[in-house]
């Protein structure tokens, strides 16, 4: 009895292997992108329409030409506001000091004044609906301590992005001297993951008007820079752009039921070129294309089981919804699927980013979604893995 508890102790330490991988390995993703023709005015420089679910390309026209992006710049600059504030080095209803630098942008403004405080809730509130530069420049200068700096976190996150298409040289998309472009695409992906990271910021892009400094002799009307959100079902933002270089620019995001979708518009010669293009971008997604749910964040698509951990069996879970873009005579069916799994991340007590999961269809890679454990685990116990070599050798005994 002592040498078989003895060899069930041994093989524990040894069947845990680095990395478990269900399934089998397939061909990589070939798909391939639409592209959309009709209606496409010359007087637009770029555009583009994905699903915000998939990140799938609908429509491309000059996707990848680098342009000046204009004020769309803040969909960047939000991103790093929203991790800062998600990492707790930032608070809603703390109050921030405007800075000589923020006071003197210029351009789309609140109108601070050096030394004046105004909140963190307040500020996004400004730069979201009204695309105030220097309520940018303070909440930048709040994380960083220097625009210069901050710029450095927002090209990073483009790189972590796979961004590539894309540099900032300021916060505020005013113009410049320096590199600062980016792609219709490029400014989708990102308005994507901002959406899908910090929906907060919806939350403020939808309002069409709104006030700051409520209730003092310097209270302050916002008005929403993008006016389809007063006019269309829908839309709930996300950001207007216009400089003499850039023209008119427009990422706009509206959801119907479980599908939502991102157009970006670049280089239009006017405000209504911007719309129209805007809203045939919108018409023809919504119109030839559903978002079907097929698996929603938390399921669980495999068990893991570790004696050295407690609980000594831990459910892998989808770390966001899986779905499939679909053209509407279309059905979703008969899919496959690879897992692979960390263990030693397990092992270390991680219950994030433990793995991913693969879903294919027809051969062909349709998404990759990372895998979280459903609970927290800790080290096993003594008496409690006696308990499970116990158990064991009643099982197997």
């Amino acid at each position: 009895m002592f040498k078989k508890i003895l060899a069930i102790i041994l093989s524990i330490f040894t069947i845990v292997e680095t990395k478990q991988i269900v399934g089998v390995r397939l061909p990589e993703d070939n798909q391939e992108i639409m592209v959309f023709k009709p209606g496409i005015k010359p007087n637009i420089k770029s555009s583009v329409l994905i699903d915000a679910n998939t990140n799938k390309v609908l429509v491309d026209n000059r996707k990848d030409a680098r342009l000046p992006m204009a004020s769309m710049t803040k969909v960047m600059s939000l991103i790093i506001f929203f991790e800062a504030i998600e990492e707790k080095r930032l608070q809603m209803d703390q109050l921030l000091t405007c800075s000589e630098n923020a006071a003197s942008k210029g351009g789309s403004q609140i109108f601070l004044s050096v030394g004046e405080q105004m909140s963190v809730d307040d500020l996004l509130k400004s730069v979201c609906i009204a695309s105030a530069n220097d309520a940018t420049v303070v909440l930048a200068e709040a994380i960083s301590g220097s625009e210069e700096v901050f710029v450095q976190l927002m090209n990073k996150k483009a790189e972590e992005l796979k961004l590539y298409n894309t540099v900032f040289s300021n916060s505020t998309g005013l113009p410049t001297t320096n590199a600062h472009y980016t792609t219709a695409y490029d400014m989708a992906i990102m308005s994507s993951y901002l959406i899908n990271n910090y929906p907060k910021a919806l939350e403020y892009s939808s309002k069409y008007e709104d006030y700051v400094r409520v209730g003092t002799p310097k209270q302050f009307w916002l008005v929403n820079t993008n006016k389809l959100i007063k006019s269309v079902e829908g839309i709930d933002g996300l950001k207007t752009g216009w400089t003499e270089d850039a023209g008119y620019c427009l990422t706009c995001t509206k959801k119907v039921d479980n599908m939502r979708l991102v157009s970006v518009v670049m280089g239009a010669n006017t405000i209504k070129d911007r719309t129209n293009m805007t809203l045939e971008l919108l018409n023809y997604g919504f119109s030839n294309y559903k978002y079907q749910m097929v698996l929603p964040k938390g399921t669980i698509v495999n068990t893991n089981k570790n004696i050295l951990l407690s609980p000594t069996e831990q459910n892998v879970v989808l770390s966001k919804d899986f779905g499939i873009l679909l053209q509407h005579n279309e059905e979703f069916k008969n899919y496959q699927t690879k897992i692979v799994i960390d263990n030693d991340l397990i092992n270390r007590y991680e219950t994030k980013d433990i793995g991913y999961i693969e879903f294919y269809k027809d051969g062909n890679l349709i998404d990759k979604i990372s895998l979280d454990l459903q609970t927290t685990t800790k080290k096993t116990t003594f008496l409690d893995l006696f308990k499970e070599v116990l158990k064991y050798s009643f099982i197997y005994g």
